[in-house]
């Protein structure tokens, strides 16, 4: 046993905690939304004496670019419901970098760089 057991220990303690905690809060919001009304799109709030709770009903859109492209005469370009944007590729960006940093070099401006939050997964070892 090393000196950092009891924090693994204690990490594996709240990260069960919190699991626990999620199912609950997810079992609740089920009740709630099952008793209140909710819009089919959008927000909602409902006043009671001592609590204000506002549902919000998210609704996904996504193009099928194939069909897009077979309707999109049905309306005029000011009324396509369709955005064009530029987004980086991470997949492309590391293999300029891992390939050709020389090329990388020359656009690597453009672009903003920022490590993300470090991940932490412990499980627990069987002895024997």
């Amino acid at each position: 046993m090393n000196n950092l057991d009891p924090l693994f220990d204690a990490w594996l303690e709240a990260k069960a905690r919190e699991s626990q905690a999620q199912k609950d809060r997810l079992n609740i919001e089920a009740q709630i939304t099952g008793a209140l009304v909710a819009k089919d799109e959008g927000s909602i709030t409902h006043t009671f004496d001592g609590h204000k709770v506002t549902l919000t009903q998210p609704v996904s859109r996504t193009l099928d670019p194939d069909k897009w492209e077979k309707v999109k005469s049905n309306v005029p370009p000011s009324h396509q419901p369709v955005k064009s944007k530029l987004v980086a590729d991470p997949k492309g960006i590391k293999w300029l970098i891992d390939n050709q940093p020389h090329s990388w070099n020359k656009i690597a401006s453009a672009f903003t760089t920022k490590a993300g939050k470090i991940g932490v997964k412990i499980s627990k070892v069987e002895e024997n």
